[in-house]
């Protein structure tokens, strides 16, 4: 076959629609196949989406600042549009629900052009004072632009122009696998939920459907708070966490991986690990290697429990549900650890939440939201065992003798100008001394880290008070930002973090060298596209390697697809990655393989942009597999792997996974 027609051959099948790839039927689809809805209703539908669109594009020209008033519009009509696509609609009147948030777009256009903006574009009302108001809108995801639907509820006597900022608490919600965009935002449109605190506004993230409130899902929690800061006078120090059933492990991670950000957590039932959830305690199916079981580490909650030192917590669980053990073992490890957390269990409840428990937690949050200072903690006691989650307040970690092992930080204010630190398993930190509330003209602060002394100034450094501190024979202070290659927050891998920020496709524009490799690189490609947009509802951005420009080599992750020599922008950078790759063989430092049926996958920092990750050869980590139940979304692959590309894709993996493994602090191989 000549190269010409085997170039053609390869980006006709980059370019096949995904909607007609094969994919495994052995676990249940995420989403499932909806209902066939009438022709003529699916026609009308398709027109008033279509005309919509064309409303808002007219409107976005004639209009600035399109992004504070667009998504709040386009999230209605996003969400009708992906139902006609992707086959989305579940019941009969959905379709009617459809053509109500349709209704809602319209008004919102005409609103805009009006001069309606925030709350009040929204539809928010005035006068209704005695009765929480529910209201829905969008926001544009910074991962890959696609827009994010969510629900606010505003408390009854709620004021626009009050004086006092309000209290919000987040609500992650449990699953529904057909609760997709259409179902969520009719529900939010009328229903306030399990709670509507007085004086407070309550906040529905989507999360990108059926994911626990991990990956993009945990991105798009923050980036809803931030939405909602926007358009909503809120108290930023009284947000809290909370959730059930799948909001409920939503809650506990969050919790344990972030818990300075909240006033308080309240989890209810979920899940805190996959072994135990998932009954593998004896018998897992898939082998679960050395490295597997580091990564079970990013979303188990157990080893975090340490942290609720920081969050005072109100968990529930119904007292005959099967998901109290969630609760249970997170309240067992808590205490061995002398940490205190209120545990409301309901009499005679399975998996549900009865209004006299409802009434004890609200309580118990409005004692700690009044018990709340907006001064700094004088103590931080934090463990992480990945630099994905680096901060506690005014601490920063920035260094881990060793990724996805317990690296700790106790750090206490002894006085105006002495600072007492004890660290394990970290070999770089940051301290906001600003935010520390430590005076902005001190001399000398005393910084005694391990029994170490160190004098520093925070004189003349009022726009940033960060210092970073480093162990080498001993500890010092960073006098320069070095720019040394090391796992540093937000850059640690593995290949899964690369999803949670934003990152563009690079497809090849030259054919693989080996046959066998161009198969399984054609076909990853389009499964990775294809599981992007069902399960993560988003939309992925792809550019060819000939197209990319300095522009979007600075502002993303790169997942490029193609072999050194097919990937243009890989076949540039080659000589700077750890890993060698030509038409003959695939080297290792330690180990050689046959390229003619082997490729890589892997993450690294991209050679020419350093804090963002190049990715080869991946999407997301988990498959079909995972479909089950979101405690199996965990990520299945390290840093790197090696596939063979001659063996099946499965529901686990991409292929035969030959060799895997995790580079080192500097992003090195061992040899």
């Amino acid at each position: 076959m000549s190269r010409l027609l085997t170039l053609l051959l390869f980006f006709a099948c980059l370019n096949h629609s995904t909607e007609q790839q094969t994919y495994s039927q052995a676990y249940k689809r995420l989403p499932p196949d909806g209902i066939a809805i009438d022709e003529s209703s699916r026609r009308d539908l398709t027109q008033r989406t279509k005309d919509l669109s064309v409303r808002c594009d007219l409107l976005a020209k004639n209009l600035a600042e399109r992004g504070n008033w667009l998504p709040e519009i386009q999230s209605l009509i996003r969400a009708v549009d992906l139902a006609i696509k992707l086959d989305g609609f579940y019941r009969e009147r959905e379709v009617n629900d459809a053509n109500k948030l349709l209704d809602e777009a319209e008004r919102r256009i005409v609103a805009v052009a009006k001069g309606f903006r925030g709350l009040d574009l929204l539809g928010v009302n005035p006068n209704s004072v005695e009765n929480p108001q529910t209201l829905a809108g969008g926001f544009q995801s910074q991962i890959d632009d696609s827009i994010q639907p969510y629900g606010i509820v505003l408390p009854k006597n709620f004021r626009q122009d009050a004086e006092h900022p309000y209290r919000l608490d987040v609500w992650l919600h449990g699953r529904g696998d057909t609760k997709t965009e259409v179902a969520f935002l009719t529900e939010r449109f009328s229903k306030p939920g399990q709670y509507a605190p007085d004086q407070t506004i309550v906040l529905h993230p989507f999360g990108r459907h059926c994911n626990a409130f991990k990956f993009a899902g945990e991105t798009d929690v923050f980036e809803a708070i931030e939405h909602i800061k926007q358009i909503a006078n809120i108290d930023e120090s009284k947000i809290a966490i909370r959730g059930f059933s799948m909001g409920g492990a939503g809650c506990w991670h969050l919790a344990v991986h972030r818990p300075t950000d909240w006033f308080a957590a309240n989890p209810g039932a979920g899940f805190v690990d996959t072994l135990v959830y998932q009954g593998w305690t004896d018998t897992v199916p898939f082998p679960l290697t050395p490295n597997r079981e580091k990564l079970l580490h990013w979303y188990d909650v157990l080893p975090w429990v340490g942290n609720l030192r920081n969050v005072p917590t109100t968990a529930y669980s119904g007292e005959v549900d099967k998901q109290r053990q969630a609760a249970d073992r997170v309240v067992e490890r808590a205490t061995k650890l002398d940490i205190d957390i209120d545990y409301v269990i309901g009499k005679g409840m399975g998996h549900k939440i009865d209004a006299t428990s409802a009434q004890k937690i609200d309580a118990l949050l409005e004692k700690q939201a009044s018990a709340r200072i907006s001064e700094p903690a004088s103590t931080i006691d934090f463990t992480t065992y990945t630099l994905r989650y680096a901060k506690a307040d005014w601490v920063e970690v920035t260094g881990l003798k060793e990724h996805w092992t317990a690296g700790r930080i106790l750090a206490s204010i002894e006085s105006n100008n002495s600072l007492k630190i004890k660290t394990s398993g970290i070999t770089r930190f940051k301290i906001d001394f600003l935010k520390a509330g430590f005076p902005s003209q001190v001399d000398n602060v005393t910084v005694v880290i391990n029994g170490e002394s160190l004098s520093v100034s925070t004189k003349n450094q009022l726009q940033n008070q960060q210092i970073e501190f480093k162990k080498d024979a001993q500890w010092n202070r960073v006098s320069v930002n070095d720019k040394e290659l090391r796992k540093q927050p937000g850059l640690q891998g593995p290949i899964d973090d690369a999803f949670c920020d934003r990152f563009l496709f690079v497809a090849p524009s030259q054919t693989p060298a080996n046959t066998a490799t161009q198969r399984w690189i054609t076909r990853e490609f389009e499964y990775a596209k294809h599981r992007w947009q069902k399960l993560m509802r988003g939309e992925v951005r792809v550019v060819r390697d000939n197209e990319l420009t300095p522009q979007m080599i600075q502002n993303n992750h790169l997942i490029c697809f193609g072999d050194f020599s097919s990937n243009l922008y890989l076949k540039d950078v080659q000589s700077q990655l750890p890993i060698a790759w030509d038409r003959d063989s695939l080297k290792l430092p330690s180990a050689e393989f046959n390229a003619a049926n082997h490729a890589i996958v892997m993450c690294y920092p991209n050679p020419k942009n350093p804090d963002k990750y190049l990715v080869v050869n991946s999407g997301m980590t988990y498959r079909e597999f995972s479909n089950v139940s979101n405690s199996r979304q965990i990520a299945m692959l390290p840093d790197w792997a090696i596939i063979k590309t001659d063996t099946p894709s499965d529901d686990i993996f991409p292929g035969e996974v030959v060799a895997d493994g995790f580079f080192d602090e500097q992003w090195q191989l061992a040899p």
